[in-house]
C-alpha cells in the first residue's frame, strides 16, 4: 500500500529489496504497482484476503483506507510514515530497513486497536479513528440529541459531535479540545465541535456503552463522516448508533515503541 509522494518510489524500491533479501513473497496495490511501473496488482480487498502482513507507506489517511479490510481478515498492518504527523504510521521512513527486519525476525509487537461500529438506517460501517456528525456549509447551529445506553445525556447545540476510539483521540477530536487517551484504555470519547454551551465538555464513556445521536434540526445539510473516508447525509430525526466493534485491528509496532514518547515526538512537547 502506498500513497503518491515525492520520495515514495525510493521507499517502495527499498521495501521490495528487503522483501527479496528476506525471501518474502509480496503483492502490490494498484498505486504502488503504477509508481513502480509494474503491471500486476491486487485490490485492497484481495490484499487483505491473501496477505499475512500489510505494509503501508504513506500517512494516516493511507493507513485508514486499508484498516477496515485488514480488521475483517485479521491481518496485521504496519505503517511507515511518509506524511507529516502520522500517529498510525508511527514508524519512521528512515528506519524502514531496520523496522522490516525486526518484523521478519519476529521482534515486532502487536498493538490491538479497537474500532467503532456505526449503525444507521442505511447500513453498518466501522471506524478506526472516529465518526463525525456535523453541519454542511451553512453557518447555522445544528442540534443533536445525545443518548448513552438509552439515557438522554444532552441536546448538543453547535457545529457537531465527534465520537472517537482512544486511537482516534489524537485525530480530529484533539483539534476540537478532546482529551488524549492511551489506546490501551477501554473507552470511547465524545467531543463536541464548537458547542453553544460552556457546560458541555468532552466525555469518556465505557467501551461497553451504546451511543445514539439523533438529528433534531430540520432543513439542514448534515453529514456523518467515518474516518474521514466515507460521508453520508443524515436526515431530520434520523439516528445513528455507535458502539465498539467486536473485532480489533492487529497493528504492528517496533519493540522499542512507547506511546508517551510518540506523543513527545509528534506533538513537539520537547524544548
Amino acid at each position: 500500500m502506498a500513497k503518491p509522494h515525492e520520495d515514495v518510489v525510493h521507499y517502495l524500491q527499498e521495501t521490495l529489496a528487503i522483501l527479496n533479501e528476506c525471501a518474502i513473497a509480496y503483492i502490490l496495490e494498484k498505486t504502488a504497482a503504477q509508481l513502480l511501473q509494474i503491471r500486476e496488482f491486487c485490490t485492497r480487498e484481495d490484499i487483505a484476503r491473501q496477505a499475512d502482513l500489510i505494509i503501508v507507506l504513506g500517512g494516516d489517511g493511507t493507513f485508514l483506507s486499508i484498516a477496515r479490510q485488514a480488521v475483517e481478515a485479521q491481518v496485521p498492518v504496519v505503517g511507515f510514515n511518509l506524511g507529516t504527523l502520522g500517529f498510525l504510521t508511527a514508524m519512521k521512513k528512515e528506519s524502514l530497513a531496520r523496522g522490516l527486519r525486526h518484523i521478519f525476525s519476529g521482534q515486532a509487537e502487536i498493538s490491538w486497536r479497537k474500532l467503532l461500529q456505526i449503525d444507521s438506517n442505511r447500513q453498518t460501517f466501522t471506524a478506526l479513528n472516529d465518526v463525525v456528525i456535523n453541519k454542511g456549509t451553512i453557518a447555522r447551529i445544528v442540534n443533536l440529541l445525545l443518548k448513552i445506553d438509552g439515557a438522554t445525556v444532552a441536546e448538543v447545540k453547535g457545529d457537531g459531535l465527534i465520537i472517537s476510539t482512544p486511537t482516534g483521540s489524537t485525530a480530529y477530536s484533539i483539534s476540537a479540545g478532546g482529551p488524549i487517551v492511551n489506546p490501551a484504555v477501554n473507552g470511547m470519547i465524545i467531543t463536541p465541535i464548537c458547542p453553544h454551551s460552556l457546560t458541555f465538555r468532552p466525555l469518556v464513556v465505557p467501551d461497553d456503552s451504546e451511543i445514539s445521536v439523533q438529528l433534531l434540526t430540520a432543513h439542514m445539510d448534515t453529514y456523518v463522516t467515518i474516518d474521514g473516508q466515507t460521508a453520508l447525509p443524515i436526515d431530520f430525526e434520523e439516528s445513528i448508533r455507535v458502539k465498539i466493534y467486536p473485532k480489533q485491528l492487529p497493528m504492528l509496532v517496533a519493540p522499542e515503541t512507547n506511546y508517551y514518547k510518540l506523543l513527545y515526538d509528534k506533538l513537539n512537547w520537547g524544548l
